[in-house]
């Protein structure tokens, strides 16, 4: 598990380790569990990735699996957050894979509870080996008592002075441009909601992301909402889905965005 604050390095030791762990012949699978700021697929999911054997490249080439956060931000959704990662590396157990890179988040501030949601994780996935990357001792907080109580191994790593701050708005691009990727091409899927099963509940708007999932929670596909119709119970979905194959239930996020600036913005209110 490697930990840090954001824009520590994390993602780029992440995959370092990755393939350092390939070329050693074990089976490796990749873990993107930052839903904000993800690599492996689009935002709001968190994926994991295994490799091909003897292939060391990134991103793996092997199988994947998803699961859908509904959010940009752990705050509010820390538990998709926490079964997500245990759902998904259960997955990469049942694989037979011997080694797990799991490239966290960088909430990590008390305020707001980053370091209760770091040791529910540690807590939760008994990691091996806690890699922390810091700029001073930033992290000593969560890290103190880790050591003290032999929990995990944990190995500091100084911050690389090659580390940028990228700031908001270039998070916010990277985001847009993982959707523009990601929704390209679309199609248009008619769902009557009144025969199917809905995640937290049918609350439908225009622009609202959200998940088709198959029969274990896993994310098969992701659109947005389109149009609603609440007199039929029907709603049209722009996405990249074929069609409504394999698709056990759908689950509604808590962001919406625009497809044709691929910008995206935090719902208040919903259910």
């Amino acid at each position: 598990m490697v930990l840090g604050e954001p824009d520590v390095g994390k993602s780029t030791f992440s995959q370092y380790l990755y393939r350092r762990l390939c070329s050693v012949g074990s089976r490796v699978a990749y873990l993107d569990g930052d839903p904000g700021q993800s690599i492996l697929g689009p935002p709001c999911t968190m994926t994991l990735a295994l490799a091909v054997k003897g292939d060391d490249a990134f991103p793996p080439q092997g199988k994947i699996w998803r699961r859908f956060t509904g959010s940009t931000s752990p705050r509010g959704h820390m538990l998709q957050i926490l079964i997500g990662a245990a759902r998904l590396i259960a997955i990469a157990r049942q694989e037979g894979v011997e080694a797990i890179v799991y490239d966290t988040t960088g909430f990590v501030n008390p305020v707001g509870g980053g370091i209760l949601l770091k040791l529910a994780k540690i807590d939760l996935l008994h990691p091996e080996y806690l890699f922390t990357i810091q700029h001073d001792e930033e992290m000593e907080p969560l890290l103190e008592p880790l050591w003290r109580s032999h929990r995990a191994a944990i190995v500091r790593i100084p911050c690389s002075s090659a580390a940028q701050r990228i700031g908001a708005p270039s998070r916010r691009a990277h985001r847009a441009a993982q959707y523009s990727r990601y929704f390209s091409p679309m199609n248009r899927l008619q769902i009557d909601w009144g025969e199917a099963a809905v995640f937290p509940a049918p609350a439908f708007q225009p622009n609202r992301l959200v998940a088709m999932e198959d029969g274990d929670g896993f994310a098969i596909g992701l659109g947005v909402v389109e149009q609603v119709n609440p007199e039929s119970c029907e709603v049209t979905i722009l996405t990249p889905l074929g069609s409504l194959k394999d698709v056990n239930a759908l689950h509604l996020g808590d962001v919406a965005v625009d497809l044709e600036s691929f910008q995206d913005w935090q719902l208040r209110f919903v259910s």
